[in-house]
C-alpha cells in the first residue's frame, strides 16, 4: 500500500469571536505504520493505515457544551476506527462499518455521561438555554443534547477505505485519474441551519457510510473532509464542483511544494474561510497519497488550462493564469474566493434522492455502499 499521510487544521470563525463564543469545531488526524506478527506461522507484516476526522459542535443556545461534544466525537471516532481496523482488518465488511458507527455513538454517550457527572451543568450554562431546555435539563432529561455535534471520518488501509458521516459538512475523494466524487450520500435533514447530530436518538440509523475495496476500485489519491465553514461559502448549485476545484488546488500544492509546507499553508486557507463570507468555525482534514497526487498533476493542469480558456474573463487575467499553470505555479487559495454573502439553501429534492438511493443498499449484508 502507498504510504498515506494525514493532516488536519481548525480555525475559529469571526462570527464566533464577535459574539464571545469559543471554537466549536474539532479535527484530528492519525496514521499508523508498524510491523506486527500475524498468522499461525508468525509472519511479520507491515500494517499501514491513516485516518482523519472532523466534528462540528452545534451553535444553538441549548448546545452550550458542543465544543466538548465535538472533541469527544472526534476522539471516539479515532479510537473506534483504530480498534476495528486492528481487530477486523483482513475481514472488514460493510456490516462491520455499520457496527463501528454504533460503537462510536455508544462511546460518545458514555464519555458525555462521565463528563456531566464530573462537571454538572452550571447555572450560567443553563441560563444560556431557552426555557424549554432549561426545564428538560433540570429534570435530567436529554442532557446529551448540550454536547451535540456532527461527525465526519475516513480511513485508508492496505485493502480498503471508508467514510462515515453524521450531519452536515462534506467528504470529497480525488483519484489519480483526475476524477473526483462525494461517495457518502447527503442527508436531506441537513437544511439551512438544521443538521442531524450524533446526539440524536436515531443517529446510528441516520448515519451514512461508504466502503470501497481496492481490488474492486482503485483507492483515492486524496480524501478531504470539511465542516460547513467551508462548503457553505459556495453556491448550492454546483457546490461539489466548487469543492473539487478547491481540493484540486490543495492537492496540486501538496505535489509541488511538499507535505509540510502545504500543511502550513492550509492554516492560512482555513483562516480565510473563517474570516470571510460566512465566517464560521472552519475545519479541513484529510489523507493523501503523495505519489498518486503527483501522477494526477498533468491531468489537473490540463483541465485548469481548459477551464481558464473557457472563462469569459479579461484576457490579461486568462493569460496570466495560463502562464502560471505552464510554469507549475498553483497558489493555495480558494478558487474564485469565498463569496461574501451566505449561499442559498441546498436543493432538498436532490438530497432526498441521494438518501433514497442509499437506503436501498441498507439491506445488503456486505459489499460496497454507495449512492
Amino acid at each position: 500500500m502507498a504510504l498515506y499521510k494525514a493532516f488536519s487544521t481548525t480555525l475559529i470563525g469571526n462570527s464566533h469571536t464577535k459574539h464571545g463564543k469559543g471554537c466549536e469545531d474539532y479535527s484530528l488526524c492519525w496514521q499508523k505504520d508498524e510491523y506486527i506478527r500475524y498468522g499461525k506461522e508468525d509472519t511479520e507484516i507491515k500494517r499501514d493505515f491513516a485516518l482523519a476526522v472532523v466534528a462540528d459542535g452545534h451553535g444553538a443556545d441549548e448546545c452550550f457544551r458542543s465544543a466538548k461534544g465535538a472533541q469527544i466525537a472526534a476522539t471516539c471516532a479515532r479510537i473506534g476506527i483504530a480498534e476495528y481496523i486492528n481487530r477486523f482488518n483482513s475481514r472488514f465488511t460493510a456490516t462491520l462499518l455499520h457496527s463501528l458507527v454504533k460503537r462510536i455513538i455508544d462511546q460518545w454517550h458514555n464519555q458525555v455521561e462521565q463528563h456531566i457527572k464530573a462537571e454538572p451543568f452550571t447555572a450560567a450554562e443553563l441560563e444560556a438555554a431557552d426555557e424549554k431546555y432549561r426545564r428538560r435539563y433540570a429534570k435530567g432529561e436529554g442532557l446529551h443534547k448540550a454536547y451535540g455535534s456532527t461527525l465526519i471520518a475516513c480511513a485508508v488501509t492496505p485493502k480498503y477505505w471508508f467514510g462515515l458521516h453524521i450531519g452536515d459538512g462534506r467528504l470529497t475523494a480525488l483519484y489519480a485519474d483526475g476524477k473526483f466524487d462525494q461517495p457518502v450520500p447527503w442527508d436531506p435533514k441537513c437544511f439551512l441551519n438544521q443538521t442531524t447530530s450524533i446526539c440524536d436518538d436515531d443517529a446510528a440509523q441516520r448515519a451514512r457510510v461508504y466502503v470501497s475495496f481496492h481490488a474492486e476500485k482503485p483507492p483515492p489519491a486524496a480524501v478531504f473532509l470539511c465542516s460547513d465553514g467551508v462548503d457553505d461559502n459556495y453556491p448550492v448549485e454546483g457546490n461539489e464542483q466548487h469543492l473539487f476545484k478547491l481540493y484540486r488546488t490543495i492537492a496540486l500544492t501538496f505535489a509541488e511544494e511538499g507535505f509540510e509546507s502545504t500543511c502550513e499553508q492550509l492554516k492560512g486557507l482555513a483562516n480565510a474561510f473563517a474570516t470571510k463570507g460566512k465566517g464560521d468555525d472552519t475545519s479541513i482534514a484529510g489523507i493523501i497519497d503523495m505519489d498518486a497526487v503527483k501522477r494526477a498533476v498533468p491531468i489537473w493542469k490540463a483541465r485548469i488550462a481548459a477551464e481558464e480558456a473557457a472563462k469569459p474573463a479579461k484576457r490579461e487575467e486568462t493569460d496570466a493564469a495560463r502562464e502560471n499553470a505552464a510554469q507549475g505555479k498553483t497558489p493555495l487559495a480558494a478558487p474564485e474566493g469565498p463569496p461574501e454573502a451566505a449561499p442559498a439553501p441546498r436543493a432538498e429534492d436532490a438530497q432526498a434522492q441521494a438518501v433514497r438511493a442509499y437506503e436501498k443498499t441498507m439491506n445488503r449484508p456486505e459489499g460496497n455502499i454507495s449512492a
